[in-house]
């Protein structure tokens, strides 16, 4: 990459934390530590070469990198890899939902009618929050995890719901707690006819958005009363880093064999077979989770930061 590049490259960078991330100059500075009157020049050299139009249309070098190591690694079909402050996570949060937006659009857009499928968690409903309206009622879109508490509470990460309201489409939500109070519940709920037929719409899925969760004291599972506390420490026991849609992951992706996996409502991630399904995530805090999932073959999509990137590429 000659001088130039790397100079458009910062420029790019410069826009997408000043258009996406609603940085100030001087807090731009500060990140690509270059003064206020350098931010303004690399702005206005990435307005100059077409770089920002409506949206920023420059790859970020280290960025593209950064994904195209992680799809190799892990044979995924694509990774994108966004921006991140490891100082300011919250900025990372933001731009993983543009990224997830971006994705979601180019399904929900179609004219033809698809389903889709959605698990919960900040990242997935802030993707679908961060995407713009369109009249698509010819959609169908479908929970892949339950959506209620144990105490009743509903879940309020869901995103089906809210994608929905988008687009005018059908919803389909799994009517359950992620976790049944005994075997015999779970059984019984999935006996459902209910739950038969939202299997076979999950089934019919052209792509699945999903969360990846953490597994310690600021789970989401834990935070919103999904397991309690014996459960989490037994999960911490048997060394659990992370989870999809409530499965639990060893730090190798493999599923953890317990009482809490004989009560989980989700379908078996073994169902979704050659389905695409896209995990989205970023972070330290999620970096070990990420990398079980990759490394269990889960996914065959990711969309993730450039600190847990970084993280993942050096660990062996």
């Amino acid at each position: 990459m000659d001088k130039f590049e790397l100079k458009l490259d910062q420029a790019a960078r410069a826009a997408w934390l000043s258009y996406v991330g609603g940085l100030t100059q001087d807090e731009i500075a500060g990140q690509l530590g270059v003064s206020r009157p350098g931010v303004q020049r690399l702005l206005a050299l990435a307005r100059q070469e077409g770089v920002v139009k409506v949206h920023i249309d420059h790859p970020i070098a280290t960025c593209v990198a950064l994904g195209h190591a992680l799809a190799e690694r892990f044979e995924l079909r694509y990774c994108d890899v966004v921006p991140a402050n490891a100082d300011a996570p919250e900025d990372a949060a933001r731009y993983l939902a543009v990224a997830g937006a971006k994705r979601l659009a180019q399904y929900v857009e179609r004219s033809e009618p698809l389903t889709l499928s959605l698990g919960s968690g900040r990242s997935v409903r802030a993707a679908v929050e961060a995407l713009d309206r369109v009249e698509r009622p010819q959609h169908r879109f479908v929970s892949l995890i339950g959506n209620v508490a144990r105490d009743g509470s509903s879940n309020r990460f869901d995103a089906v719901m809210a994608l929905a309201d988008k687009t005018g489409g059908e919803r389909f939500l799994l009517p359950a707690p992620v976790v049944a109070e005994s075997v015999a519940e779970r059984q019984a709920m999935l006996s459902q006819r209910l739950f038969k037929a939202i299997a076979d719409v999950a089934a019919a899925s052209r792509a699945a958005l999903i969360g990846i969760g953490r597994i310690d004291a600021q789970a989401t599972l834990y935070q919103d009363h999904f397991i309690n506390d014996a459960e989490l420490d037994e999960l911490l026991r048997l060394e659990a880093v992370g989870e999809l849609l409530g499965w639990p992951l060893d730090s190798h992706g493999a599923p953890i064999e317990c009482s809490l996996t004989q009560r989980v409502t989700s379908l078996p991630l073994s169902r979704f077979g050659d389905q695409l399904m896209v995990g989205i995530a970023g972070g330290r805090d999620k970096a070990p989770a990420i990398l079980a999932a990759l490394r269990g073959g889960w996914l065959k999509g990711l969309i993730t930061d450039e600190v847990a990137a970084r993280w993942i590429l050096a660990a062996r």
